[in-house]
């Protein structure tokens, strides 16, 4: 599994994270990090491109908002377990907290 899903034309990881706005139950979307690949993409110099997207009809969305943000600038997650398929820690970002 790869830590990140593209890489800049000079070689720099990014990582993109999406949520809904909202889910159908009503809750706010988050998005969610896992602190392995995130070390490795701070380590690496690398970027996230956090993306806010509303789904429509069946197979359609309308993204909402997005934004490119350095690993490093990311605020401060709080880890806490639940990312253990992934074999580390995971926190969840608020929308908010991003734009």
């Amino acid at each position: 599994m790869s830590w990140h899903d593209d890489r800049f034309e000079n070689g720099t990881p990014v990582e993109s994270k999406r949520t809904m706005l909202e889910h159908s139950d009503g809750q706010p979307g988050n998005f969610k990090v896992y602190r392995e690949y995130h070390e490795k993409l701070r380590r690496a110099d690398g970027w996230y491109c956090f993306i806010v997207y509303r789904p429509h009809g069946r197979s359609g969305c309308t993204i909402l908002k997005d934004k490119m943000v350095k690993a490093a600038n990311l605020p401060l997650p709080r880890w806490h377990g639940g990312g253990d398929h992934r074999g580390t820690e995971r926190a969840k970002i608020a929308i908010a907290d991003i734009f």
